[in-house]
């Protein structure tokens, strides 16, 4: 089918410090987006790959002019300020992915897409960190604005522009105006309810157990469901392999990242916690030094850890994590051999992927080595302290959970 001019998505998300994860690299949409005969402007990082200048080169290289003070020079050598407005402004809708950090590119296109009233489908994860841990109020009253969607996914950005195929190939105009009639009959679609209950605030809870007992989708559990702030120590590793290659080789080989690492990732998140967020710790801490630094912050911040070990044998941890798969866009782990016959995910139809750490023997008797030494350790720990109840592990997820709100409302 024909059309008198392509209409143009500009595609936009943060490059959170791993460009090998960055939008650009690693998205669902692109591929649908040219089948559907849409143009596809590009974003920030693209153009600078263009232009022979990656952002591991152009960032270091702004970043020394800032510091030495030389203030006309950084003006004269950004590229990405106007490129970013000059493509935004003329495209007909935006994808965006914004990280709860979002600055920089993503924040100015967010801008200028606001101030000229481009609409735009935005990605705030299966989780809404997105939106709900946005750290900037502006981001968030300009990415939910009257020509603004708000969808978990990227499988349900594609589902969506699928049901109105018709409607997007018209541009800009016509998917303001569908947008704005969903908006007009559902006021509230965009937003994301999550129940706050009084008896877990300010809490903060440690979940700690055999790898594969099941730690951090009780950690989300209370996340989705309970309203708590969420810290899981491989969540937020995959965060840092851009600038810690050794360290991504490291975790690969079955090995546990250096304590600094962690306890700098932990303070982060503490100190930007109001007093009545509740928080979860998922597999973390690992390591003694670790456990007594979160102990002294949390005693520091007038909490209590709330410790609970999710205890299942040696023989089902192993079995579980050789059979484990992961969707990256769902962030959520998938067990059985059906999953490792058909790596497809149930819930958004994307690709599972493996944990190279779990792809060998020698990976894996590493971990099941630490965690009988190091972990046994922290839990050890914690018990001294009289914080900790053990639940049994071998049943189903919904009823841990049911447990572990148990626990809570104590």
């Amino acid at each position: 089918m024909a059309y008198k001019r392509k209409v143009c998505c500009y595609r936009t998300g943060p490059i959170e410090g791993n460009p090998g994860a960055s939008f650009h690299v690693k998205n669902q949409v692109d591929e649908f987006l040219i089948e559907a005969g849409f143009e596809i402007v590009g974003d920030t990082f693209e153009h600078l790959e263009r232009m022979n200048r990656p952002q591991s080169v152009y960032g270091i290289e702004m970043k020394k002019m800032r510091d030495q003070g030389l203030i006309l020079a950084y003006s004269e050598k950004e590229l990405l300020l106007v490129m970013s407005f000059k493509k935004a402004r003329r495209s007909d809708f935006i994808i965006s992915r914004p990280a709860p950090t979002a600055s920089g590119g993503t924040t100015s296109e967010t801008v200028i897409s606001w101030l000229k009233g481009v609409p735009k489908l935005v990605i705030i994860g299966p989780h809404h960190e997105g939106i709900l841990d946005n750290d900037s109020t502006f981001m968030i009253r300009m990415l939910t604005g009257r020509y603004d969607l708000v969808f978990d996914t990227e499988r349900h950005v594609i589902n969506f522009i699928k049901k109105h195929i018709k409607v997007f190939h018209k541009g800009r105009n016509a998917i303001r105006e569908l947008i704005a009639n969903i908006k007009k009959e559902n006021p509230r679609i965009n937003d994301r309810p999550r129940k706050m209950w009084d008896e877990f605030e300010g809490k903060a809870v440690i979940i700690l157990g055999w790898p594969g007992a099941g730690k951090d989708t009780q950690g989300r559990f209370l996340q989705d469901l309970c309203g708590f702030k969420f810290f899981g120590s491989g969540h937020e590793l995959r965060h840092l392999h851009a600038g810690f290659p050794d360290l991504k080789e490291s975790l690969g080989e079955g090995n546990l990242a250096p304590p600094w690492v962690i306890i700098n990732r932990i303070t982060q998140k503490l100190i930007s916690l109001a007093k009545f967020e509740p928080i979860v710790f998922a597999g973390t801490p690992k390591m003694l030094v670790e456990a007594q630094m979160l102990a002294d912050a949390l005693s520091d911040l007038g909490r209590k850890p709330i410790v609970i070990v999710i205890d299942i044998n040696e023989e089902l941890s192993r079995k579980r994590i050789i059979n484990r798969r992961n969707c990256d866009s769902c962030e959520e782990y998938f067990y059985g051999e059906e999953f490792v016959r058909n790596p497809i995910c149930p819930r958004c139809q994307g690709p599972l992927s493996e944990r190279k750490e779990n792809m060998n023997e020698g990976a894996i008797a590493k971990i099941f080595s630490w965690y009988k030494t190091d972990v046994e350790k922290t839990t050890k720990f914690f018990e001294d302290m009289g914080v900790v109840t053990h639940i049994d592990g071998h049943r189903t997820k919904e009823e841990i959970f049911e447990d572990i709100l148990n626990i809570l409302k104590k």
